[in-house]
């Protein structure tokens, strides 16, 4: 814990989610390239320093061999970012986990050490930005879980039902604006057109072919 009572984020965890299915993008996000790199090496090069551990929670352990990170199965057969969630929070110990996507490669440190300085009387911090709440840049508390657990068991994949269960606190993203002007650390890439806009923001080079070519390293 830091002077203030807040915890310090290096006794966190994050939780980096790559086991959706992709549909819009036309092929798993995780292994698609930026740079020299790809996108979920590119989340996890961020989250790595910050953290006490990063999880990476997919449907198949193989392709995160690379990233020395500790690897989560999913284990249920549903998909969905709640399964993921309570998989990552059931491995953590800290009483803090960020929850991000692998398709989110502008986080900023400095936005994320901000959030977790607010962290305190509730169960889940969340940024608001331009009037929605972004679950996939987010602390949850570890209280989290058996709320998770329950709507889980009951087919319920989507964080929407667990927001309407916790204690949640949001934050304008105008709180942040002096730190990142375009709030570009909230971006996901959903489709072909964000990750080419996402590889021109990031001065990298367009694929050579569509999305669809691409993304075959990892995820």
């Amino acid at each position: 814990m830091d002077v203030i009572g807040r915890p310090d984020l290096h006794d966190l965890d994050a939780i980096v989610l790559a086991g959706g299915l992709s549909v819009r993008m036309g092929v798993p996000k995780a292994g698609l390239p930026f740079g020299d790199s790809t996108l979920i090496e590119t989340v996890v090069a961020t989250l790595r320093p910050l953290f006490k551990t990063v999880y990476v929670v997919g449907r198949d352990h193989e392709p995160l061999t690379d990233l020395a990170v500790t690897a989560l199965t999913d284990d249920r057969d549903d998909r969905g970012p709640l399964v993921g969630l309570a998989r990552g929070l059931s491995a953590s110990d800290a009483p803090w986990c960020f929850l991000v996507g692998c398709d989110m490669p502008f986080l900023s440190p400095q936005v994320i050490g901000r959030m977790a300085g607010l962290l305190g009387d509730c169960d889940v911090l969340a940024a608001d930005v331009e009037g929605r709440l972004q679950p996939l840049h987010a602390f949850y508390s570890a209280r989290c879980l058996p709320a998770a657990m329950r709507l889980l068991d009951g087919g319920d994949t989507s964080l929407k039902g667990l927001l309407a269960a916790c204690r949640v606190r949001s934050v304008e993203g105008s709180a942040f604006l002096d730190l990142d002007q375009e709030l570009t650390s909230f971006k996901d890439l959903d489709t072909e057109d964000d990750y080419i806009s996402a590889l021109r923001i990031a001065g990298h080079a367009g694929p050579p072919g569509p999305a669809h070519e691409q993304g075959t390293a990892k995820g």
